[in-house]
């Protein structure tokens, strides 16, 4: 009551008319990317959560939907294309717990991480799984992973969030090196959550805990750092989604509802608002940015920018991939005083279990994995976008709120 009150009185009009062109531009300067679409659920459940969102060069958009234990693809457009199903029959086996982080190469290979199985696991268009990992602080092994990386030579990057590291692999799972360690001097981590890399290769990590990104060479060494807490410009609250452009430029989600950018030297350069939590954020070969983003219970991808609309793929919806997998375990460097994992859940058929060595590499085929159908506590529906009149009027009331606000403080709300 007091708001109208304060805009019916004659001075307050006279402002709201002056005042509103320049706040209008004000609030379109805070967010320089350009929505297109968003999709998502109204019906997730109390099991759905999800963690990672990354896209590749054929327009697909892939999701993490741990809370269901898969993976789910979709068309650039929001329309669902396939649905991985990662749990596994037979009771006895471990399940795939907790599906994280994502991400995608040039010749179209899936690499996820397992949260809470402490592994990475790969998959092929051709159906070879690639496994790797088990819990523990030793060199391949494992306390949580949750972002993961892959570069242009095929070198794999974890982070190895409960050991405060990143850790350097061959597409293989072959370990190579790793870096970082708890604390705040530089090159050190305190729950780094997501790690990107470059087209020249450099590492950009989220360092979580403090508050900051942080630059490397490929060898792990240290180059630059930028962040500190709070919400003004290239500040940070909790930023857990990290992802870099063909132009090397840095895209950096926040748990809050903006998507920074910074250039390669961290410096800021502009901010998207999604008007949700922001866990994590990719960005395609063309520039368009896709954030995975949460209201409540429900999870919606928000997808920004501007393309060229003849790059855009002529994709099916409703096309339905078929998965046969080959797994392929390879253990990690370690001594054989360490605990080795055993043979892997990879597949619902019968198998006999190896005992496993230092170089031990076991290879199983299993049946056909079929993405379901299932209609029931999914996360995603193609193509689902808000009604634009109650985006327009939700921006609207924004404007009107802040106009308020304003003269509220200009007039000593008298």
């Amino acid at each position: 009551m007091q708001n109208k009150k304060n805009l019916g009185h004659p001075v307050t009009i006279v402002l709201c008319l002056l005042l509103f062109p320049v706040l209008v531009q004000g609030v379109a300067a805070e967010s320089s990317c350009t929505f297109i679409r968003m999709w998502g659920s109204y019906e997730g459940g109390p099991s759905t959560t999800s963690n990672g969102v990354a896209a590749d060069a054929s327009d697909k958009v892939y999701v993490t939907d741990t809370g269901n234990n898969r993976i789910l693809v979709f068309s650039s457009d929001g329309s669902i294309l396939s649905r991985w199903n990662l749990n596994w029959t037979e009771p006895e086996k471990l399940d795939v717990a907790s599906p994280y982080g994502i991400a995608v190469d040039s010749s179209h290979n899936v690499y996820i991480t397992d949260r809470e199985n402490n592994t990475v696991q790969k998959y092929t268009p051709w159906g070879l799984t690639t496994i790797w990992g088990s819990e523990g602080t030793g060199d391949g092994q494992f306390s949580h992973p949750t972002g993961v990386a892959v570069d242009s030579s095929a070198n794999v990057y974890v982070a190895d969030t409960g050991n405060n590291r990143i850790q350097k692999f061959h597409s293989t799972g072959t370990y190579l090196m790793q870096w970082g360690s708890y604390g705040t001097p530089d090159g050190s981590f305190n729950a780094p959550m997501d790690v990107t890399v470059d087209s020249s290769g450099h590492v950009y990590v989220a360092d979580t805990g403090n508050k900051r990104i942080q630059k490397f060479s490929p060898d792990g060494t240290f180059l630059v750092k930028w962040g500190t807490s709070g919400t003004g410009e290239g500040q940070f609250s909790t930023p857990t989604g990290i992802a870099v452009d063909s132009k090397g430029n840095v895209y950096v989600a926040d748990l809050t509802s903006r998507v920074q950018e910074f250039n390669p030297a961290g410096e800021f350069l502009t901010t998207c608002d999604t008007g949700a939590t922001t866990n994590d954020v990719a960005v395609d070969p063309s520039g368009t940015i896709y954030a995975l983003l949460q209201s409540g219970p429900h999870w919606k991808i928000g997808k920004y920018g501007t393309r060229d609309s003849a790059s855009l793929a002529a994709s099916t919806p409703g096309v339905h991939t078929t998965f046969s997998v080959f797994v392929e375990q390879t253990t990690p460097r370690v001594t054989p005083t360490t605990s080795l994992m055993t043979a892997p859940p990879t597949s619902p058929a019968t198998i006999a279990t190896p005992t496993m060595t230092p170089t031990t590499r076991v290879t199983i085929v299993s049946p056909t994995l079929t993405p379901t159908m299932d209609s029931d506590t999914k996360i995603a529906e193609p193509g689902e976008q808000p009604a634009e009149n109650e985006r327009i009027l939700e921006e609207q009331g924004n404007i009107l709120d802040q106009i308020t606000a304003f003269l509220g403080k200009l007039l000593g709300r008298k």
